[in-house]
């Protein structure tokens, strides 16, 4: 069998044969791969990013769509309601005007005089 001498020198030629196996592929064909797996990350990171970009602005498009159709529904809501109030003062202003005449009496204020008074 084999002797002491004989594990010793197995166990280093063991040791020595990968060295030159890491230094081997340190040297020539691991920086080449390396090169290789980082051009790819790269390329891999790139569209990773320019996704990520398009994403985003096509959340922010759709949250300013969103955000545009809700103010145009509220503006919609508030002509309406300014609507509906214009008529109200039309109506009481028709109505006070029509118990002035009943009492012969005659309101001094013209078209212009109640526009004004209504901007104000």
């Amino acid at each position: 069998m084999f002797g002491l001498l004989d594990y010793i020198k197995l166990a280093a030629g063991a040791v020595v044969g990968g060295f030159i196996v890491y230094a081997f592929m340190s040297l020539i064909s691991i920086p080449a791969a390396e090169h290789r797996a980082r051009a790819g990350y790269v390329e891999l990171a790139e569209k990773t990013t320019a996704e990520a970009k398009a994403a985003e602005m096509e959340r922010q498009r759709n949250a300013a769509s969103q955000a545009l159709t809700e103010a145009a529904k509220r503006q919609a809501a508030d002509e309406l309601a300014q609507q509906a109030k214009d008529a109200e003062n039309d109506v009481a202003i028709s109505d006070y005007e029509k118990k002035l005449s009943a009492a012969n009496r005659s309101c001094l204020v013209d078209d212009a005089d109640r526009l004004w008074l209504q901007s104000h």
